[in-house]
C-alpha cells in the first residue's frame, strides 16, 4: 500500500504550540480570577467580622445603661480594667472592662499589657485563636445631646493603600 505524503492527516508542530499558547492562556486567566475572588472573599470575612464587632460593644453599652462609654478614640489605648468576670463590678468599672477587652478584641493592641492581662485571665481567648483585625482599632462617641451612640471600627485591608472604617450609629 503506498501513502501519499499530501492526503496525510494530522497535526503539524505549529498548530500543536498554538494550541499549548491558548491553553496556557486560558489557564492563566482562571488563576488571576482565583486570586481576585480569594482576595474578596477575605475582604469581605475581615468586614463582617469588624460589623460584629461593633455591634458587640453595641450590645455592651445597651447592657449598662446610663454608664458614659464616650471619649474613647482611635488610637486610645485600652483602658485599665478590673476583671468583671472573676469580682462584681460598678458599672464604671464595667465600662472600663467593656471598652479595654472590646480594644483588645479589636487587634492593634494585641501586645498590650491590659490585653495579655486579660488573655492571662481567661477573660479573653489567647492572641493566637484571635488575632482581631489586621491593625484593628476602634473608638466610641456618645452624643449627650441625642443620645445617638456612634462606633468606628477601623482596619487596614492588604489591598487598599489607606485604612477602612465602618461606623454603627444606634439611640444609646
Amino acid at each position: 500500500m503506498i501513502h501519499d505524503r499530501r492526503t496525510q492527516a494530522g497535526f503539524s508542530m505549529i498548530e500543536l504550540l498554538v494550541a499549548v499558547l491558548v491553553m496556557g492562556v486560558g489557564v492563566l486567566g482562571i488563576t488571576g480570577l482565583q486570586m481576585v475572588s480569594l482576595q474578596n472573599n477575605r475582604a469581605a470575612l475581615v468586614r463582617s467580622e469588624a460589623v460584629q464587632l461593633a455591634y458587640d460593644m453595641m450590645d455592651r453599652i445597651r447592657a449598662n445603661p446610663g454608664a458614659n462609654y464616650d471619649g474613647l478614640g482611635i488610637g486610645d489605648a485600652p483602658p485599665a480594667a478590673s476583671n468583671c468576670v472573676a469580682a462584681n463590678c460598678s458599672a464604671a468599672q464595667m465600662v472600663a472592662f467593656d471598652q479595654a477587652s472590646w480594644k483588645c478584641v479589636l487587634g492593634n493592641f494585641n501586645t498590650d499589657a491590659v490585653c495579655t492581662g486579660l488573655r492571662a485571665a481567661g477573660v479573653l481567648p489567647p492572641a493566637t485563636a484571635q488575632p482581631g483585625l489586621p491593625s484593628g482599632d476602634g473608638a466610641i462617641d456618645v452624643d449627650g445631646a441625642t443620645g445617638v451612640v456612634s462606633i468606628s471600627v477601623t482596619w487596614q485591608e492588604a489591598a487598599t493603600a489607606s485604612p477602612v472604617t465602618i461606623v454603627v450609629r444606634s439611640q444609646g
